[in-house]
């Protein structure tokens, strides 16, 4: 099978090898086919001699970055091919700026250098380069040993960050960064050209990465709310990731430019090499943004070059970091024309803290994606039931499975009879079964991963426990109410807007852990409690159910444009 007839996606390239990428599965050949767009629309009408490289588990894809130019990586060790291509995008008949010079120096190498992981490294977790220093390893020390002991530590260092969420931001103001005294002094502003005449409509959708979530959930709707509008989508991503989305039926048709971080001196404050290939190649339509950083960076100098694009972002979650993606569409805000949040929490935050217009603002629910306002049934527990606690969602820091551990261990020293199922995966997976193991609880949790599907947890289950340190409105709330179960959870973001007070507890880890236990505990023996519990959250769910979908929304959105 070759390369471009393996998948139904855009290139912008050709090349003579027609065996190019055969060896290659579905998912290393869709990074490949991105890698070579992003390459091909940074080096318009030029033949490039490319080298494949392979690596491990700890070599995430180079696509996009700096080395991809220069070949000055490490990960370069294991070639696996080379061959050529031909870019068939258009060059821009313009004369550089003197402040591209540095940019033009890299883009003029006539090699590039790719490392594709291969699929064998999808069967271990994530890998997360470990902090260095001393500091560094006093703190995998006290993670590995007293694992809520480091998350409150890192919690009481996260206030500091406290006063960014309730001060509103000053918005970016783009041309005084190029004057003197700017960020950009000595860079200068080139917007983008006209599109080529009867060029193809397009819509650019920026997302985080190719991994399972909530949100990139929704980001993938968007994609194919955008293809069935009669657009073609252009995907970018901005996280490095081993990609194990990629290979999603909604990106089927879409122009993929998976990024590789970072990209530095290849992209031209002001003037935007990447995107200024796009705009002139595509009839740009809109922007669509899904907590992509280097997206949020550009949109004031794509509404500079296209007056009047509609330019919308979505977001989740207010980080105790400082912020996070709302904080970056709150500066963003001069140049977004809207800014779709999924709670009326965050809605508020929105307008009451940072200030930006009510009529600028869309709460529309994630619910349409998995859960619909219908009828549902409370889930009864049989008489030979056992009763099943579970959490359900990424093994990640966020999600604090560490914590649902815990709670399951101080069930059990109590003297519960339980059964536990803690479903997901991610980066710290290896981390959670040392946990498990080191509490004595590998027969006490049944662990699954996303190879299972949620509705068999749900099915299982009498009790849902959401264990975050910090969420948006999840998901596998929403999804557990509709299946019957009842759902136990940290206050944390907007969940507060479903669970009543009396199933919500601190979020900070020690504390969470035993709260959790304490309100799981009585739900045991109290079908009756458990039951009145749901209904108040059916009746919440159904009352934000019945808004305006996300998906809804976005549908007659996109097809205005």
């Amino acid at each position: 099978m070759t390369l471009l007839k393996a998948l139904d996606q855009p290139a912008l390239f050709s090349f003579s090898d027609q065996q190019t990428g055969a060896h290659l599965s579905d998912r290393e050949r869709r990074l490949l086919v991105g890698a070579l767009n992003f390459h091909a629309l940074m080096a318009p009408e030029r033949t490039l001699r490319v080298h494949l490289y392979d690596g491990s588990v700890d070599t995430t894809p180079r696509l996009t970055d700096d080395t991809t130019f220069t070949g000055m990586s490490r990960n370069n060790r294991n070639r696996l091919e080379s061959f050529e291509v031909v870019s068939v995008v258009q060059s821009e008949k313009r004369e550089p700026e003197h402040p591209e010079a540095e940019s033009e120096a890299l883009v003029a190498s006539s090699t590039r250098h790719l490392h594709i992981s291969s699929d064998d490294v999808l069967a271990a977790d994530p890998y997360r380069p470990p902090r260095r220093g001393l500091i560094g390893g006093m703190a995998r020390q006290v993670k590995s040993r007293a694992p809520l002991l480091y998350d409150d530590a890192r919690d009481l260092s996260l206030l500091r960050f406290r006063k960014k969420l309730t001060t509103a931001i000053e918005p970016r103001s783009y041309a005084r960064e190029f004057l003197p005294g700017g960020e950009h002094e000595d860079d200068v502003i080139v917007l983008a050209p006209p599109a080529a005449e009867g060029a193809q409509k397009a819509v650019i959708i920026g997302l985080h990465w190719f991994e399972l979530g909530g949100a990139e959930l929704w980001a993938f709707e968007t994609v194919r709310l955008v293809r069935e509008a009669g657009f073609l989508p252009i995907v970018i991503s901005n996280r490095d990731s081993h990609q194990p989305w990629v290979t999603r039926p909604e990106l089927d048709g879409a122009l993929i430019v998976p990024f590789s971080e970072p990209t530095v001196e290849s992209q031209t404050p002001g003037v935007e090499p990447l995107l200024r290939g796009l705009l002139r190649t595509f009839d740009v339509r809109g922007v669509v943004i899904h907590h992509n950083q280097w997206l949020y960076d550009r949109v004031a100098w794509i509404a500079a070059s296209r007056p009047g694009i509609p330019i919308v972002d979505s977001t989740h979650i207010v980080e105790y970091t400082g912020g996070g993606y709302p904080l970056s569409s709150a500066i963003a805000s001069r140049s977004m024309t809207k800014h779709h949040v999924i709670s009326p929490s965050l809605a508020a935050w929105m307008t009451d803290v940072q200030r930006i217009p009510a009529d600028r603002v869309v709460m529309a629910p994630l619910g349409g994606l998995t859960v619909k306002p219908k009828d549902a049934e409370f889930r009864s527990r049989a008489a030979d039931e056992p009763f099943t606690v579970a959490f359900v969602g990424r093994m990640a820091r966020q999600k604090a499975p560490e914590v649902f551990v815990a709670m399951a261990h101080r069930l059990k020293r109590q003297g519960h009879t339980l059964r536990f199922i803690l479903h997901g995966d991610g980066e710290l997976s290896s981390w959670v079964d040392d946990i498990i193991a080191a509490d004595g609880m590998t027969a006490d949790i049944i662990r699954r991963t996303s190879r299972t599907p949620v509705s068999e947890t749900l099915d299982e289950a009498h009790v849902l426990v959401v264990a975050s340190h910090n969420e948006g409105l999840t998901l596998t709330t929403l999804e557990a109410i509709a299946h019957g179960v009842p759902v136990i959870s940290t206050d944390v973001g907007a969940q507060g807007d479903i669970i009543p007070p009396s199933a919500l507890v601190p979020r900070y880890a020690r504390v969470a852990a035993r709260r959790l236990a304490e309100t799981v505990a009585p739900l045991v023996a109290d079908e009756s409690a458990r039951e009145a519990l749901w209904r108040k959250e059916r009746k919440a769910e159904k009352k934000l159910l019945s808004q305006q979908s996300a998906s809804s929304w976005f549908e007659k959105e996109v097809g205005s444009w």
